[in-house]
């Protein structure tokens, strides 16, 4: 894919890769499927959607390793938020098992591969002895 071939920093992150595809995920499935009238619920998962990767992208260019934990707990905060109202859809009938299911693997490995990043990371910060 020449798509592929063209990422360049936090693109070429695989935490960042699948925070993209939750927010077209939860677009398709879940943001179409909340009735119009559900306005909290809707904006609730907006918000958390694109506080993910927002928050992930301003860290990964803020210049220090602190910044960027910081910015990632704020990211892993909101997955785990978008997490329960995608939970909460679910549970209103508002999403397939399926897709639930499928946004919900996603959020799993997503927060996984952001603890890993998180360790990692603060394996570099140097501790005064």
């Amino acid at each position: 894919m020449a798509e592929k071939e063209n990422l360049y920093g936090h693109r070429k992150m695989i935490v960042w890769q699948n925070l993209d595809k939750l927010e077209v995920l939860v677009e398709q499935m879940v943001l179409t499927k909340v009735p119009k009238n559900q306005f909290k619920l809707r904006d609730q998962i907006e918000r958390a959607t694109s506080s993910c990767t927002a928050n992930f992208i301003e860290g990964y260019y803020s210049g220090s390793i602190k910044e960027y934990l910081r910015f990632l707990s704020y990211s892993k905060r909101s997955l785990a938020e978008l997490q329960d109202w995608v939970r909460r859809s679910f549970h209103k009938n508002y999403l397939s098992e399926e897709n639930y299911l499928l946004i919900d693997d996603l959020l799993i490995k997503t927060m996984f591969l952001s603890n890993r990043l998180i360790n990692s990371l603060k394996q570099k910060i140097v501790k005064p002895s």
